[in-house]
C-alpha cells in the first residue's frame, strides 16, 4: 500500500508548476533579448561583406571593360528600340543610371508610357559580358523589343549586381519607394553609375538644347571620367548603391535617408581605383561638400568644354 501511494505521489509531481514555467519563459525571453542584437549585427556584417565583394567584382569588370575601350567606362546614353535591337539611330531617350550592366527590367517599365524608354534590356548593357560572361543574352539583332511577359525578365539573373540589403526600389518613381520589389528586380542592378556630374554640366553650361548637344554633354562627362582615372582615382566614385544619389540629390535640409542596412545617410561607393567603401554621405543642405569633399567626389574639378 505504501509503495502504491509513493508512486502516485511521484506522478503528481512529474510536471512543472505555473511559477516554474513563468521563470523558464522569462529566462528564454532574456536570452533572446541579449542574442537578437548580436545576431542582427552578424547578419548585417555578412550582408555588407557580400555587397562589398560584389562591388569589388564590378570594379574589376569595369577595369577590364576600360582596357578594351580606350579607358572609357560603360556609361552610355539610352535609346528607343528600332525594328532591330541594333537599330538605335535617331531614337535618343536620354540616360538612366542602370544602363551599364544588369539583368532585364521589371515588366512595369515595358507597360509604362512614362518609363518605357528606360526599359534597357540586358543585351544592351555593355559591361554584362565582362561581369557575367557565363550568362546567355539574346542576340543584338533579334526582332522587336522585349515583351512584358518575356521569360528572360524573370529567369536571367546576375547575382553579382545584387546587394543583399536591397529590399525596395526608388527608381520607377524616383526618389519615392513606390514598389516593395528590390532595385535589383526593378531595373536589373542594386548598383548605379554616378551621373551627378551631369547636373554640374547643366549648372555651368545650361541644359543641352537638342540631341547633338545632349550627346556632347555625355561625351564630355565620359571623357572627364577617363581623365579622372589618371589624377583622382581614389576620390572619384563612379558606381554606388541607389541610396547615394537619393542622399546627395536630396533637397530637404538635414535629410535623413535610411538605407537597407538601417543606417542613415550612408552608401556603398566604388572608386575609380577599384577600392570600395561604406561611406557616410553629406546632403545638399551642406552645399558643394555633398558632391565633393575629402572622402569622395561625384563631380569634376575641371569642366572646360572641348571645342569638338
Amino acid at each position: 500500500m505504501k509503495s502504491i501511494l509513493g508512486r502516485s505521489g511521484a506522478n503528481r509531481r512529474s510536471g512543472f508548476t505555473l511559477i516554474e514555467l513563468l521563470v523558464v519563459i522569462a529566462i528564454i525571453a532574456l536570452l533572446i533579448s541579449i542574442l537578437l542584437p548580436a545576431l542582427g549585427k552578424a547578419r548585417k556584417s555578412a550582408q555588407m561583406a557580400v555587397s562589398l565583394s560584389n562591388l569589388s567584382q564590378v570594379g574589376k569588370a569595369g577595369a577590364t571593360y576600360q582596357n578594351s575601350n580606350d579607358g572609357y567606362l560603360p556609361i552610355t546614353l539610352t535609346y528607343k528600340r528600332g525594328t532591330k535591337r541594333s537599330d538605335k539611330s535617331g531614337n535618343l531617350i536620354g540616360w538612366c543610371t542602370w544602363s551599364f550592366a544588369g539583368k532585364n527590367n521589371d515588366a512595369a517599365w515595358r507597360t509604362s508610357s512614362k518609363n518605357r524608354g528606360y526599359d534597357v534590356e540586358a543585351v544592351d548593357r555593355p559591361m554584362n559580358k565582362f561581369i557575367a560572361p557565363e550568362a546567355t543574352f539574346e542576340a543584338p539583332d533579334a526582332p522587336t523589343d522585349m515583351p512584358a511577359d518575356y521569360d528572360a525578365r524573370k529567369t536571367l539573373q546576375i547575382p553579382t549586381l545584387k546587394d543583399p540589403s536591397d529590399k525596395v526600389t526608388h527608381q520607377f518613381d524616383w526618389p519615392n519607394a513606390t514598389f516593395t520589389r528590390s532595385c535589383y528586380d526593378d531595373v536589373g542592378t542594386s548598383y548605379q553609375f554616378n551621373i551627378k556630374w551631369w547636373d554640374q554640366l547643366e549648372e555651368v553650361y545650361g541644359s543641352p538644347s537638342g540631341e547633338a548637344e545632349f550627346i556632347r554633354y555625355m561625351n564630355l562627362g565620359t571623357k572627364r571620367l577617363q581623365v579622372a582615372d589618371a589624377f583622382q582615382p581614389a576620390r572619384m566614385a563612379w558606381c554606388h548603391d541607389e541610396y547615394a544619389d537619393i542622399v546627395v540629390y536630396n533637397r530637404t535640409p538635414d535629410a535623413q535617408v535610411i538605407n537597407g542596412y538601417g543606417d542613415v545617410n550612408k552608401s556603398l561607393l566604388l572608386y575609380l581605383d577599384g577600392h570600395v567603401k561604406y561611406q557616410p554621405l553629406k546632403t545638399t543642405a551642406d552645399g558643394s561638400e555633398a558632391y565633393s569633399n575629402g572622402n569622395y567626389t561625384f563631380v569634376f574639378e575641371d569642366l572646360r568644354m572641348p571645342n569638338q
